[in-house]
């Protein structure tokens, strides 16, 4: 029983007329030619293999690899939602795996929905493997590659709170983004498109933006609003720093230069060499 949920390495012990069996010295496990992964194997190969109940409750192997396992956290994608169960995640093998309902919200309107993505690890409980959601303490243990700000980077929500959402990469980055920087109400497992705003000790902080028309039409009416309100001239150029920008138009520097050269572009404004001066 303690092999399963993992991947481990086998030895082929014999072929039968439906697969083979895999031994690691102690135990045997029946490998179907179904979960093979199109190999034909011979006795004595060696083979790396995954150990899962399958639908008779039988411990059996596959060489088609999990996302994830009792080791390691890996991203499920939703098959079948089930109000009274829980949740049917596709794991990358032939039987989809329970996530309990027990741990979802109480609010069937914050459940993912099936495509919608959770990052989970798996247990074994009587003979059979249930997800786990994973947590924030999971993916400060993962490797991860470096956000720069300013940058979008898509990620789903494993957490809501009163003050916003958390979400994560699939890198397992972490990113929070506040409640007034949320364009909707997001559902857990459901996919966004992340602007990083900054980094914190240890997750990134982020903004979800309208859609890139609206994005773009919202940040021009800002720079607009700013330069009626400063009598027609600003000091803040694209030459200016990133944190002035953000702080007066809450953008980054690259949104504030692609809506003032979009601003130039269309004859309403003038950019000159250490100001922004109104035309219209």
């Amino acid at each position: 029983m303690n092999d399963l949920g993992k991947i481990k390495k086998y030895q082929v012990s014999k072929t039968t007329p439906l697969g083979y069996m895999l031994s690691d010295g102690e135990n045997e496990y029946f490998l179907h030619r179904n979960e093979s992964n199109f190999r034909e194997l011979a006795p004595g190969d060696e083979v790396e293999a995954f150990i899962y109940s399958d639908k008779k409750g039988r411990l059996a192997a596959t060489l088609y690899l999990p996302t994830m396992t009792v080791d390691s956290v890996g991203f499920g994608t939703v098959a079948a939602v089930n109000k009274d169960f829980g949740l049917f995640l596709n794991i990358g093998i032939s039987k989809d795996v329970l996530l309990s309902a027990d741990d979802l919200p109480e609010d069937f309107s914050d459940w993912p929905r099936p495509g919608d993505k959770i990052a989970c690890r798996l247990k074994a409980r009587g003979g059979r493997l249930l997800a786990k959601p994973a947590t924030k303490t999971d993916f400060l243990s993962l490797q991860k590659i470096t956000l720069e700000e300013g940058t979008e980077v898509t990620a789903h929500v494993y957490r809501k709170t009163p003050s916003g959402v958390n979400l994560v990469t699939e890198d397992f980055n972490v990113i929070f983004v506040y409640k007034e920087h949320l364009k909707k109400e997001y559902r857990l497992g459901e996919k966004a498109e992340v602007l990083i705003s900054g980094k914190g000790r240890d997750d990134y902080y982020g903004i979800i933006p309208l859609d890139k028309e609206k994005q773009a039409a919202s940040d021009r009416e800002k720079i607009l609003e700013y330069l009626k309100k400063m009598d027609g001239a600003m000091a803040i150029t694209e030459k200016s720093d990133a944190i002035v920008i953000k702080k007066v138009f809450d953008m980054s520097k690259r949104a504030f230069k692609a809506a003032l050269a979009s601003l130039e572009k269309e004859g309403i404004i003038e950019i000159q060499e250490d100001k922004v001066i109104l035309l219209v």
